[in-house]
């Protein structure tokens, strides 16, 4: 039998493709973007964008792109999602996105005549209807709180339009990193209910368990009319402000959890005709 041959540069585009694609896809997905597709500049179909925010290929989680956000002092760098994928959401959901931060971030920018100051961060927020009031309000899913010391700690918090904002902040303080994060969140409806995770641990100073009927304090919404992803902070960051990339954003009606940290390589003709081929035996007689 003649043996059989393969470049060595196909069979490790093989491998890499292998491991970029290896994990299945979880069950009841409603939405599940790593940008792969997405040309370099734009976002996904079916969002819209606010601000300096598209796909590009400085950094990824997975594979070969992300969404990366431009710094700003201040103000919103988001894409929202509305229409038949968020209607599948309804008023529970679990969510998750990788995300890091280029270093090092910036500090609050302190007012003339204070000693101190903080800025406050929005990365993953819903506009609603409150169940509580019927007000219009802004249900920030994810958020930070940044001190003078460059740290930081994880928020949930309301905004209603007419109202005074309320929410709950985490204990413990944390540190920006230029390492990928896994977050992840979830929200009922029906039992009051958020959770909040940080590589897989979750941060039970700002979750909520009020029960069924029990709006106040937290008025998780029955339906959501947008969700919008990125990075949303007030008051003025010094510096430029924060450059943020996001990957592999899924939305799902049950816990999706991590996905694996790959990388896709390619190679030119070049690549591979540089290569002498690998010869592979089917059996030792051949």
């Amino acid at each position: 039998m003649k043996p059989s041959f393969l470049p060595i540069a196909i069979a490790l585009l093989v491998l890499a493709s292998a491991r970029a694609f290896a994990e299945s896809a979880p069950g009841d997905l409603i939405l599940s973007e790593d940008f792969e597709s997405i040309p370099v500049g734009e976002i996904p179909k079916g969002f819209t964008k606010t601000g300096t925010i598209g796909v590009a290929e400085d950094a990824a989680h997975s594979g070969r792109k992300s969404l990366r956000i431009d710094p700003a002092i201040k103000g919103a760098r988001v894409i929202t999602l509305t229409g038949e994928k968020l209607a599948a959401v309804g008023g529970t959901h679990w969510g998750r996105l990788y995300y890091k931060t280029k270093l090092p971030t910036p500090l609050p920018v302190v007012p003339e005549g204070k000693k101190t100051a903080g800025i406050h961060t929005t990365l993953v927020s819903g506009r609603a209807t409150s169940p509580l009031a019927n007000d219009p309000i802004d249900v920030r899913l994810m958020g930070t709180s940044t001190d003078m010391t460059g740290l930081f700690k994880y928020l949930f918090n309301v905004q209603p339009k007419l109202r005074p904002e309320f929410g709950v902040g985490a204990k413990a303080r944390s540190q920006y990193t230029d390492e990928w994060t896994l977050a992840e969140w979830f929200v009922d409806h029906d039992t009051q209910t958020y959770q909040f995770f940080v590589d897989g641990q979750e941060i039970t100073d700002i979750a909520l368990h009020k029960g069924a009927g029990q709006f106040a304090g937290a008025e998780i919404p029955a339906v959501f009319e947008s969700l919008s992803f990125g990075w949303n902070n007030y008051p003025a960051a010094s510096g430029e402000g924060f450059t943020v990339w996001i990957d592999d954003l899924a939305l799902g009606k049950k816990r999706i959890g991590a996905t694996a940290a790959t990388s896709v390589y390619f190679f030119s003709a070049a690549d591979v005709a540089a290569v002498a081929p690998i010869r592979f035996f089917p059996n030792a007689s051949a």
